[in-house]
């Protein structure tokens, strides 16, 4: 089977943090594990002081691209150190403690039924490797959103669409 990479874009979006909050994409590139501790660790609170109820849109993030051959949830080999570097950043003293959600994303096209299984097996895979690289099950939890929240619904086929997030749940 010839390989037809496709690239998706695994971003990391955190617990409440402020709405001034701002992006991080590493894009193509393998970021280095204290940028990911960085951007993964949870916003400090001032006072006590925390936003309730952040939207989805309102936390921090951090994103860089992890290539599945097209319609499988099977990782491109050259992109399993962009993994191996999240795993050690979420191994770190600073992160340890925390829970993270692994939300699988489609871009539109094709059937949803189809595009629901995908995201999930992506999801699944990356918690499964996470998993071999040391980091206790229970800290993981992994769902399929397939096409339900486009990062661009201007283009639904767009590959930005065709993601993995890694959310701070705890």
């Amino acid at each position: 089977m010839a390989r037809s990479s496709i690239f998706v874009a695994l971003t990391l979006a955190l617990g409440l943090c402020s709405a001034a909050a701002l992006a991080t994409d590493f894009g193509n590139r393998t970021p280095e594990v204290k940028e990911l501790v960085d951007a993964l660790k949870p916003a400090e609170r001032t006072r006590g002081i925390a936003i309730v109820g952040a939207s989805q849109a309102n936390r921090s993030k951090a994103s860089m691209q992890v290539g599945f051959d097209f319609g499988s949830a099977q990782v491109i080999p050259r992109d399993l150190p962009k993994l191996d570097r999240l795993a050690d950043a979420l191994k770190s003293e600073t992160l340890k403690e925390y829970r993270y959600q692994v939300v699988g994303h489609t871009d539109a096209k094709g059937p949803m039924e189809l595009n629901m299984k995908l995201s999930r097996a992506r999801a699944d895979t990356v918690v499964a490797y996470l998993m071999q690289q040391g980091i206790p099950a229970e800290r993981l939890t992994a769902e399929g959103k397939g096409p339900s929240e486009l990062l661009n619904p201007q283009q639904p086929e767009a590959a930005e669409n065709r993601r993995v997030e890694v959310r701070l749940i705890q």
